[in-house]
């Protein structure tokens, strides 16, 4: 067998629309993990988020990675830091690095999500391995692991978005 080689350098590839690894969280969010980092060495992740109704949701930050979420469809309002702001298909938010974030959808939706460098994508893996049943002390050895915090106290509370 002879090998080619065209210069071109490593084969890419492709996921088709629905042809994620979907993950069953047993809540409102289920991610379909489309890149993993192990397969790019590490470089980044992406899911893409499928959401029913939110009405609210706890902050967190995740402090070994930042991610980019670009919504798919549906109607998100968003929190980051102190900003907050809403978007549908087509809207970027960013998300750096250690910065607390959560979103709300009153209409369901998906959000594509892009971490870098990878890390988001892995712990969604783990937490599905745990089971829909894992206890808190077990998801909480996952956030840690992932270095990813709760808000204390009041800030820590689900978020809803604020009417103006």
């Amino acid at each position: 067998m002879t090998e080619r080689y065209s210069g071109w350098g490593q084969d890419g590839w492709a996921v088709p629309l629905g042809q994620g690894d979907l993950l069953d969280l047993g809540g409102p969010h289920r991610p379909e993990i489309l890149v993993r980092g192990a397969d790019v060495d590490g470089a980044l992740g992406a899911f893409v988020f499928h959401h029913a109704v939110i009405t609210e949701n706890p902050p967190h930050a995740h402090h070994d990675f930042m991610k980019i979420a670009y919504v798919l469809d549906g109607t998100y309002h968003f929190r980051v830091g102190d900003a907050e702001f809403s978007g549908s298909a087509g809207t970027t938010v960013v998300v750096p690095r250690g910065s607390y974030h959560t979103f709300v959808t009153p209409t369901g939706g998906r959000l594509l999500f892009v971490s870098s460098p990878a890390g988001n994508e892995e712990l969604f893996l783990e937490l599905s391995r745990l089971g829909t049943g894992a206890s808190p002390e077990q998801v909480a050895k996952v956030d840690k692991r992932f270095a990813t915090t709760s808000l204390p106290g009041d800030e820590g509370l689900p978020w809803r978005q604020l009417r103006r």
